[in-house]
């Protein structure tokens, strides 16, 4: 595990990866990464799999228009 810290750029706060933490995530500079909650409050950081975003939209946007079939 890594600790990192979140540091003020103008009006954006800012997260700077060590190198194990880019090198444990795959990162490089420009990638879009995917930030994530738990129920626990538990954050993950995740490169972006941009395929897997679009399935994730299309199942929500599905699931919004029969979410009450009755």
């Amino acid at each position: 595990m890594t600790t990192l810290t979140v540091e003020r750029l103008g009006d954006n706060l800012v997260i700077r990866l060590t190198r194990e933490a880019e090198a444990a995530l795959g990162l490089h500079a420009g990638d879009a990464v995917v930030v994530s909650r738990s129920i626990d409050g538990e954050v993950s950081l995740a490169a972006s799999d941009v395929d897997h975003q679009l399935r994730q939209e299309r199942g929500r946007a599905f699931l919004r228009r029969f979410r009450n079939p009755y």
